[in-house]
């Protein structure tokens, strides 16, 4: 399963890198670039800085989800604060814990990315029909991207209570 979630979140790394490819020479050398809580356009960039900041950020991504959970490995129990980590960092159940936690963060990335891409999509879309605002949808977006933090932080816990 942990092949599926890492398949996809570079799958999902690599439409974002195609999305940015594609239109990047369609958009105006100007572009709205910050959205205020109604969706309206509020600020402003270069084409370039706007598609430099969302790759910085793609790359960010990939170094949190990527790096930061073999690095944890790596540290072992020293750095890690999971509840009740005396019990899951046992020898016996490191291995265990560290693959549960290599795949949660995985899947949190799974959904950081879609959630960038997506919103990446509305403001492009925006720009190209140059209109005032970001689709409604942004909102429906927002709202299942914290449910589904809520779930997988309630899931997260619950794994690591003691049994």
């Amino acid at each position: 399963m942990m092949n599926f979630y890492r398949y996809l979140f570079y799958g999902l790394v690599g439409v974002a890198l195609l999305q940015s490819f594609f239109y990047y020479p369609q958009l105006p050398p100007v572009v709205a670039s910050h959205f205020d809580g109604a969706g309206t356009a509020n600020g402003w960039s270069s084409r370039n800085v706007f598609f430099a900041v969302y790759l910085t950020m793609i790359a960010m991504l990939v170094g949190i989800f990527i790096w930061l959970p073999h690095w944890s490995g790596a540290v072992g129990k020293l750095r890690m604060n999971i509840p009740n980590r005396e019990y899951w960092l046992t020898p016996q159940r490191q291995q265990q814990t560290m693959q549960f936690f290599r795949r949660q963060m995985m899947v949190l990335g799974i959904a950081h990315l879609l959630l960038a891409i997506y919103t990446m999509q509305l403001a492009i879309l925006a720009n190209l029909r140059q209109e005032s605002g970001l689709h409604a949808s942004m909102w429906w977006a927002l709202g299942s991207y914290f449910l589904f933090l809520g779930l997988w932080l309630i899931n997260f816990f619950l794994h690591f209570r003691k049994p």
